[in-house]
């Protein structure tokens, strides 16, 4: 009776080559932990650190980047309504409200140079009493282009209504003034400054 011998197979001393899914069973975990590490640490970094580093104090509040953009909006549409107030407050050269302030002006500085002039003639009444005629007052009317001038003459004894009458004619004569309401002369004494003559004289300008 013959034996038959089955061939038994060679075992191989190399490694069998790992597969794919042999690859990533053994990289799951450590990649797991790695994630779960690096999530927490951003959470943590987001929620604790990032608000104390981004925050800015701005008005004496603390405020972080959504607050701070937040706030600026609300900084640039209150400047846009402050400068829509000014450019409405701020006249145009051609509007009526300009032109209403620079004739205004103009008047202003025209009724100082008038009462410039009417002080001097006022001096030169009474050369050697130059102080003798006083104006105290000066009320200006621009609706009726009218002024209204309150003063005293005094220090020429007896003669102060002449004085008065002769700075009346004077104005009266000017060419600038159209025409002159009178004062009402009166000669009164006072203990203090002696013989005097009190006048209101209402001038329509010309």
């Amino acid at each position: 009776m013959t034996e038959s011998h089955t061939p038994t197979p060679a075992i191989s001393d190399q490694p069998s080559r790992p597969t794919p899914g042999h690859i990533f069973h053994r990289m799951s975990l450590p990649v797991l932990l790695f994630c779960s590490v690096l999530a927490t640490t951003l959470g943590v970094s987001r929620i604790a650190i990032l608000p104390a580093l981004t925050s800015v104090e701005v008005g004496g509040i603390v405020r972080d980047a959504a607050s701070l953009q937040k706030h600026a909006d609300k900084l640039e549409a209150k400047l846009a309504v402050l400068e829509e107030d000014r450019e409405a407050e701020i006249l145009p050269m051609d509007g009526k409200e300009y032109r209403a302030l620079v004739d205004a002006k103009m008047e202003s500085l025209s009724t100082a140079e008038l009462m410039d002039s009417f002080r001097t003639i006022a001096r030169n009444i009474v050369p050697q009493t130059p102080n003798a005629i006083v104006i105290t007052a000066v009320r200006q009317e621009i609706s009726t282009q009218s002024l209204k001038l309150t003063g005293d003459v005094r220090g020429v004894g007896p003669g102060s209504m002449t004085v008065l009458a002769a700075f009346t004619e004077v104005l009266r004569d000017d060419p600038r003034v159209a025409s002159l309401v009178a004062p009402s002369f009166a000669r009164l004494e006072d203990p203090k400054i002696g013989v005097h003559s009190p006048f209101t004289i209402t001038l329509t300008l010309r």
